[in-house]
């Protein structure tokens, strides 16, 4: 019986010794390691709330027989008595105007092209650039949340066309092109009513079609003093359009974005500030702007006012927007949350693919997202720390410093 139990206790502690051993020596063979390079990342400390545009507006009233057809664009500049809009019996006369209007531009586009002709061979890397910059425009064009622009980036780019090909020779001439339009402009001209009236503008300014019923109730004048109770009632409020309106004009490209803001949060937001915001919901560009009041109330709450110097097509008609204030930026380098390791002196950083070997570098973090699971580190040339474009380790098992790799 003894003897049984010897040779038991023996096998038993040579399979745990074989098991040991066939552990560590599949750590030491399984060296595959996911990595993924370091690219530079920008990310801010963002409020979210919403705001109201403040402007110098101009209700333009006039009482309309037949169908409106705007000439100028939202957000397009008017001179003082300039034309806004004409007026016509009925929208299909409007419309038929509208391509009247686009076949004399391209008839006069074609024909500069045509006396041109390929005398100016010089320009075609030019033309080609411009080209190029078009259709990335064109694009650009298509992702806005307003497509407002695509017909005039698309005429420049028929323009641009029609040169490259009479410039290296492909076509002649446009001269059969010209008489065709010219024939469609002439039977065109002849099958509809011309306007019978027009709408002028009584200042100077950027015109916006529609008037909302703020222009009275929110004026420049006192912006300054604006509390979170009065733009709160303000953004509640229901204003009514007033009679008869056909649009307005905004007198100044200056204008106010005002917010209500947790006290907590408005902390970074001292006036005189620069800061940028964003509006998600009208363009994807970011807007400059400078903190021109701060009024707080008893409730810890703060009238935040913005005062912005852009003005856009997209921005000229806005009111009550959804608003990100981007406070502080950081600027780094972006690291995933399952690279970052430490190292025997606890030290924070990650682990390098240096040819087949793994190397430890540091990292001084200067942002963490919680919710995406990335940290932002500085860029630094100090020896010992992360740099743009290293290979870092996102996936692997057994790391260390000098570890060789498959």
């Amino acid at each position: 019986m003894d003897s049984f139990v010897k040779r038991l206790v023996t096998v038993l502690v040579a399979l745990v010794l074989l098991i040991y051993v066939g552990f560590q020596a599949y750590q030491i063979i399984n060296t595959t390691i996911e990595v993924e390079t370091v690219n530079s990342y920008k990310v801010y400390d963002t409020v979210d709330v919403e705001g109201i545009t403040i402007r110098n507006e101009t209700v333009i009233s006039q009482k309309v027989d037949g169908y409106i057809f705007y000439t100028t664009a939202d957000g397009g500049r008017v001179a003082k008595d300039g034309t806004i809009a004409q007026i016509y019996p009925t929208e299909n006369d409007a419309l038929m105007q509208q391509q009247l209007d686009l076949l004399d531009r391209e008839i006069a586009d074609l024909k500069a092209i045509n006396d041109q002709g390929t005398s100016n061979r010089a320009n075609l890397s030019s033309i080609n650039k411009q080209l190029n910059e078009t259709w990335l425009s064109l694009i650009r064009a298509s992702q806005e949340s307003s497509y407002t622009q695509l017909q005039d980036i698309q005429t420049r780019l028929l323009s641009l066309l029609n040169k490259q090909q009479i410039t290296i020779g492909k076509v002649d001439d446009f001269t059969d092109q010209l008489a065709a339009l010219n024939q469609e402009r002439e039977s065109l001209a002849g099958s509809f009513t011309s306007s019978t009236a027009q709408i002028s503008s009584p200042v100077a300014g950027y015109f916006v079609s529609r008037a909302d019923g703020y222009e009275s109730v929110l004026t420049v004048d006192h912006v300054l003093d604006l509390s979170p109770e009065e733009i709160e009632n303000a953004m509640n409020a229901a204003p009514a359009i007033p009679e008869n309106s056909v649009g307005k004009v905004v007198g100044d490209y200056e204008w106010y974005m005002a917010c209500v803001v947790p006290v907590e949060q408005a902390a970074e937001m001292k006036q005189g500030a620069q800061l940028t915001l964003r509006l998600p919901f009208v363009t994807n560009q970011t807007i400059p702007v400078e903190v021109m009041a701060t009024n707080r109330n008893k409730e810890g709450q703060v009238a935040v006012i913005f005062k912005c110097a852009n003005m856009s097509q997209e921005l000229s008609s806005i009111r009550r927007e959804q608003v990100q204030i981007q406070i502080k930026e950081y600027s780094g380098l972006r690291v995933p949350d399952s690279a970052l390791q430490f190292n025997d002196q606890q030290e924070t950083g990650v682990y390098v693919r240096v040819g087949n070997a793994l190397t430890f570098k540091k990292v001084k973090v200067l942002y963490h997202s919680e919710n995406d699971r990335y940290s932002i580190c500085e860029i630094t040339d100090e020896d010992g720390y992360l740099q743009l474009y290293d290979s870092i380790v996102v996936g692997g098992k057994n790391l260390y410093d000098g570890k060789i790799i498959r």
